[in-house]
């Protein structure tokens, strides 16, 4: 951790004095030595922060988020607003990654014997969360200038577009604290198959809720934000049925073929992006579907898939956080910080509601009814790609609403998985899974 301070200060350093020879109009274009300038900077200072926040313990996206807004334009102005928009690039490679990992993780013969208190659990803790964050959304519209002068039915889509989002659990977040404690058992099988099944449902959701915020915004959508709300069907399900021949082309190139995995795979998710939007079609939902079918349907292990591709994603990962993070504005951050604090405070105690009553449908053990909740308060990937997508899409309100979104969304990364890994150790399912590999 030492060695990464040392070497984000000399980054930090260097980039402040390459700044002073660059030409003015250098940092305002959108290609050039300034974006080359900013790609260099910012992908290095990511994943020295990223270190930095591992040694505390805490997540690395928090770290790469944290970097990008310090470096951005609202605070130190190391990368200015037009190469935050040129660094944008690697946004729709990144969110197809995130989306074909969370496909893969899920795996249904694994998991059979504890669908109903998945499906249970995660269906009345959605359902809940996002009506209650909605409903409470659309109560403090008044507090968002965003939402100021937009009638009824506009304020009510974006309070839903925002409480679908916040509502979204985080796959990575709690695969890499079970692995991170060596925990085995009920609570996490139970915790890991909840959140992805979660993820899973909100990305549907996502993608109905985009195309009626669409229909609703017309005059200031983005063109390919989603076709209109009689397309609807045509926009998830399509997007599935691409996502399934996706799926196969990936499995046939894994066992046909079976070299640079990782550049295949980066490939066919910037093709899903980029072919998706322009065909109406959801590029989360293509990936994520693509890794479901890997999966459950080829004899090749998700697993396996994303291990092949993870040292390669890593600094996709580590820029496209950044600059999300650098993508906040502090003027407008700090305007709508106290409703993204409220926001947060509600959602936890949506999601503590909902699990409960599915833990009873689901017929959870009593033991584990105590700790179960604590796996559903992080987010982190999904999210954060649904908040880079809001602000993508729609002008006017998309962008500010992105940022109150990642506000919370950042609180939620940070304290989630503080309190899930307190959880996983006093369930007393941390370091069994030593013990479990051995049995067998």
């Amino acid at each position: 951790m030492i060695r990464a301070f040392f070497l984000l200060t000399v980054v930090v350093v260097l980039i402040a004095a390459a700044r002073s020879f660059l030409p003015e109009d250098a940092t305002q274009a959108a290609v050039g030595s300034g974006g080359a300038l900013a790609f260099g900077f910012v992908l290095l200072a990511a994943m020295q922060a990223g270190t930095i926040f591992g040694g505390f313990r805490l997540p690395r996206l928090t770290g790469y988020l944290a970097c990008g807004f310090l470096a951005g334009p609202s605070v130190f102005n190391f990368v200015t607003e037009d190469m935050v928009k040129d660094l944008k690039l690697v946004n729709g490679v990144a969110i197809g990654i995130i989306a074909l990992s969370a496909g893969s993780e899920l795996n249904f013969k694994r998991l059979r014997g504890k669908f109903r208190a998945i499906f249970a659990i995660s269906g009345s803790a959605l359902l809940v969360a996002v009506t209650i964050i909605s409903a409470s959304a659309l109560a403090m519209s008044g507090l968002l200038d965003f939402m100021s002068g937009k009638t009824l039915l506009e304020r009510a889509v974006i309070a839903l577009t925002m409480g679908v989002v916040l509502s979204a659990l985080s796959p990575t977040v709690t695969l890499a604290l079970i692995s991170e404690t060596g925990s085995a058992g009920p609570i996490s099988d139970t915790v890991l198959g909840v959140v992805v099944v979660a993820d899973l449902f909100i990305v549907v959701a996502f993608a109905a809720v985009n195309a009626l915020a669409n229909a609703t915004f017309a005059a200031t959508a983005a063109p390919g934000a989603g076709g209109g709300f009689t397309q609807l069907a045509v926009h998830i399900f399509g997007s599935i049925a691409v996502g399934a021949v996706v799926g196969v082309i990936l499995a046939v190139y894994v066992k046909k073929v079976n070299q640079r995995i990782a550049l295949f795979v980066f490939g066919m998710c910037f093709l899903c992006a980029e072919a998706g939007t322009r065909l109406h079609l959801d590029p989360l939902l293509m990936c994520l579907t693509a890794g479901l079918f890997v999966e459950n349907l080829t004899d090749i292990e998700g697993a396996k898939l994303i291990g092949d591709i993870e040292s390669a994603s890593m600094p996709v990962f580590a820029l496209f956080f950044a600059v999300a993070g650098a993508s906040l504005h502090w003027s407008v951050l700090r305007q709508v910080f106290g409703v993204a604090v409220a926001l947060v405070l509600i959602r936890a105690t949506a999601l503590f509601l909902g699990g409960r009553v599915g833990m009873s449908l689901g017929a959870v053990a009593p033991e584990h009814r105590r700790f179960l909740p604590y796996g559903l308060l992080s987010q982190s990937g999904v999210a954060i790609g649904l908040c880079v997508l809001v602000s993508k899409h729609f002008a006017g309100w998309g962008e500010q609403a992105a940022t109150c979104l990642l506000g919370a969304v950042m609180i939620n990364e940070l304290v989630g998985p503080v309190l899930f890994r307190s959880a996983l150790m006093r369930s007393g399912e941390a370091g069994k899974r030593a013990a479990v590999v051995r049995a067998h």
